[in-house]
């Protein structure tokens, strides 16, 4: 005889089936159909099952792609540095350094976090194309184009990241303050004990913060989009999506193929690093 508890616990099971089912059918369609030829794509109606996998669409990716790739890594790689670097001696000074106006500065700073990002745009678009002395422009800014359409505007904003000195100051205030007395008393500096005292107790927050700023920065479409619209040697990978060597894509296994390039790194290192995501957020909103 079936009991509440077991019809229970049978309805949510099956909607979490059901669910699970409805949200890895769009990426299962995905990597399916990145592997499968057209004839065979079409053919489907569910699922595009294939025969056989086809690398057709896979090999061959071209030199822009290659380039695309470069650039991305490279842009990715810096602000990962920065935003690591940055938040974590940040975080120490408004955590465990006592001067006057620290908390006001430190709501000054947070105060970024609540400000939309798309708002930012046009004032950093008229900064970057007016800065003195770079483009064409003159000490005043004026005559050329400044960083629009050339590489440093891609690296020239995010260098302080208020949610990263956020995360590690909070985690900074959970921990006691006995590991920095002793290790002052021997002889150790202040990078000395954010690195090396306090660097591997904060390994769950750097590795959240590892995620989020590589999903950030590899998606990163808008920025790249009006700035460096006709600079084709320094589009990131996600503004080539569209197009391939300057033509519209419309096979539908192709356009899948290059979903499949973009995402693949991001997932992985999701995946390597997801056994701390959760914990290095949870973490930060815990006070000790």
């Amino acid at each position: 005889m079936f009991t509440r508890a077991i019809i229970g616990r049978a309805l949510a099971y099956t909607f979490l089936v059901v669910s699970s089912f409805i949200m890895i059918w769009p990426v299962l369609y995905l990597v399916l159909g990145a592997f499968t030829t057209d004839e065979r794509f079409y053919e489907a109606s569910f699922l595009p099952i294939p025969n056989k996998f086809s690398l057709e669409w896979l090999v061959g990716t071209g030199g822009f792609w290659q380039r695309a790739y470069q650039v991305t890594l490279l842009r990715t790689g810096c602000y990962l540095v920065v935003t690591l670097a940055v938040g974590i001696i940040a975080g120490y000074i408004f955590s465990k350094m006592r001067f006057p106006g620290r908390d006001k500065v430190f709501l000054l700073m947070l105060s970024g976090l609540v400000m939309p990002a798309i708002l930012m745009i046009l004032p950093q678009f008229i900064l970057a194309a007016r800065f003195p002395l770079a483009g064409g422009n003159n000490w005043l800014g004026q005559g050329g184009h400044g960083f629009i359409n050339d590489w440093p505007v891609l690296f020239m904003y995010g260098w302080v990241p208020p949610f990263a000195i956020f995360l590690f100051k909070q985690n900074f205030d959970m921990l006691p303050n006995d590991y920095e007395d002793a290790a002052k008393v021997d002889g150790a500096g202040m990078f000395t004990i954010i690195f090396r005292v306090y660097g591997p107790l904060l390994r769950p927050t750097v590795a959240a913060l590892v995620i989020l700023t590589f999903l950030a920065i590899w998606n990163d479409f808008l920025w790249p989009s009006v700035t460096i619209y006709t600079n084709s040697d320094w589009a990131p990978i996600s503004f080539l999506i569209p197009n391939a060597d300057g033509n519209r894509i419309s096979a539908n296994p192709a356009v899948f193929s290059i979903f499949l390039r973009v995402m693949w790194p991001p997932a992985a290192v999701y995946f390597l690093l997801q056994r701390y995501f959760v914990q290095g957020l949870v973490a930060s909103g815990i006070k000790g």
